[in-house]
This record gives structure tokens, C-alpha cells and sequence, in this order.
């Protein structure tokens, strides 16, 4: 398995492509931390890694948040001891340019 050991942290885990990723993730052997703002959807995915014998903790987060990200990598650390993948893959959209949107908007 190409990522044995190594531990990932994905946002936006609790569906769509960030749930499939994080079941692939762990299928090649990460550990992987669920991010995300949804609770039932984020702890759905970590009960499909756990029942296939992968290893998942969720953590509820909002990457929009600033405080939020030191949340996320710190559940990492204190779950698995460490972080080596960061998968960004939560979004929003506001319908605006993305130069037009600040970061309080966000």
C-alpha cells in the first residue's frame, strides 16, 4: 500500500469527492482525519474507513475559520502523533470573483 504510515488530514470528508477520497486514502493504508462541518456526514465517513479496517477520527471543522486550522492539524497530531498529507479539498462559493471575496466573507 502506497501510504502505510503515513497520516492524512482531509476537509470537506463528510461527502462527495472529499468522502471518496478519504476511503481511497485509507484503502491504500493512511490514516485519515475527517474534517469537516457537517457531524453526521463527517463520523458517516469514518464509520465506512473503520468498517473496510482502515483507521478514522473526525474532527468538526470550518476551514473558513482561521482557529479552525490549528484545530485540525492538532487532532491529527494528538490521534496519529503526527501529519504528512494535507488535502484541502473543502470549498465555498459566494458568487463572487474569487479576488472579491475577503477573507471575513469567507
Amino acid at each position: 500500500m502506497r501510504l502505510d504510515g503515513k497520516v492524512a488530514l482531509i476537509t470537506g470528508a463528510g461527502s462527495g469527492i472529499g468522502r471518496e477520497s478519504a476511503v481511497l486514502f485509507a484503502a491504500e493504508g493512511a490514516s485519515v482525519v475527517v474534517a469537516d462541518i457537517e457531524d453526521l456526514g463527517g463520523q458517516e465517513t469514518v464509520a465506512a474507513i473503520e468498517k473496510s479496517g482502515g483507521r478514522a477520527a473526525f474532527v468538526h471543522a470550518d476551514v473558513a475559520k482561521a482557529a479552525d486550522a490549528a484545530k485540525m492539524i492538532d487532532a491529527a497530531e494528538q490521534t496519529f502523533g503526527k501529519l504528512n498529507v494535507l488535502f484541502n479539498n473543502a470549498g465555498i462559493m459566494h458568487g463572487k470573483d474569487d479576488d472579491a471575496v475577503s477573507t471575513d466573507e469567507a
